[in-house]
């Protein structure tokens, strides 16, 4: 393994270039109100921020009763018959994707809205945040499947946070959500570059045999969630992260996508077009405002 003082450095200043560019013009948070908020809608809230900011996930069980979760997957399952040119199609077709499910789903808009979830990324990032969109997001045990987001990858770099709920039982088969931990931090970030463990940012993508070796020679550990229907996932997913590629089986879950307020314009759209309908014309007033 060859050393480049420089990867890592031109890691860390990029990653405190997008760090600096987010404090910068991201709104500003009261993180003494959002903190007494969180607490008195759960006494564990600090626990949980806690582990968010050390590992740079934490797991909340039963968030959701079965019988919310039932009453998403069903109204997931009909939007992907009623609106089939707005499903976004990946792993060879098995992960079927809806952004802005929230539109078209009463019980995804109670996730969507959930003032909670907002909250918890606010003060772990330090800066306001906008629910761009909540993805509703069936994917299937095919022989093409990859898991969810295709392979080990970043979302972005410095923060970036989604809150994701199993809307049906997670186990090691039905592809569950995998982490990395503290590969969110800079000094680690920095670290893997210096070393060729891992891609240089801006590139998020990683090959599964790069983390692989990782894992298998102690320089990193995984860490894969299962779980209830009702199991939440909250995670700062500039972080490595995967949905393992399923065995057996179909898992549907919600995430919600959090963005800065600045970060979000016409390329944004683009990016995730087709969406539910509504939902650009939602954003849009935003941006507006």
């Amino acid at each position: 393994m060859m050393l480049s003082i420089k990867n890592g450095i031109d890691a860390r200043n990029y990653w405190r270039s997008i760090l600096r560019s987010q404090q910068e013009h991201a709104l500003p948070v009261k993180a003494e109100e959002l903190s007494a908020y969180l607490m008195s809608v759960r006494s564990d809230s600090a626990d949980i921020v806690k582990r968010i900011a050390s590992d740079g996930v934490a797991v909340i069980e039963n968030y959701w009763s079965a019988e919310q979760c039932g009453k998403a997957l069903t109204e997931m399952d009909s939007a992907i018959d009623t609106y089939p040119d707005c499903v976004r199609k990946f792993s060879g077709g098995a992960d079927m994707r809806m952004f802005g499910v929230e539109m078209v789903s009463e019980t995804a808009r109670l996730f969507h809205e959930d003032k909670y979830l907002r909250s918890m990324g606010e003060l772990i990032g330090g800066c306001g945040l906008y629910n761009f969109a909540t993805l509703g997001a069936r994917i299937d045990a095919t022989d093409t499947n990859r898991g969810s987001g295709d392979g080990w990858h970043r979302d972005a770099f410095g923060f970036q946070f989604k809150a994701i709920i199993y809307l049906c039982d997670v186990t090691p088969e039905n592809g569950p959500f995998e982490y990395i931990p503290r590969s969110h931090k800079e000094w680690r970030v920095a670290i893997d570059s210096a070393l060729g463990r891992l891609p240089v940012p801006p590139e998020s993508r990683i090959e599964d045999a790069r983390v692989q070796k990782m894992i298998a020679s102690g320089a990193a550990s995984s860490k894969t969630f299962i779980g209830k229907a009702g199991t939440l996932v909250l995670a700062n997913t500039t972080g490595v992260h995967r949905g393992t590629p399923l065995l057996h089986g179909r898992r549907y879950a919600l995430t919600n996508y959090y963005y800065h307020h600045f970060q979000i314009g016409e390329t944004m759209l683009q990016k995730f077009a087709p969406m539910m309908p509504g939902t650009a014309e939602r954003i849009a007033d935003m941006i507006a405002s």
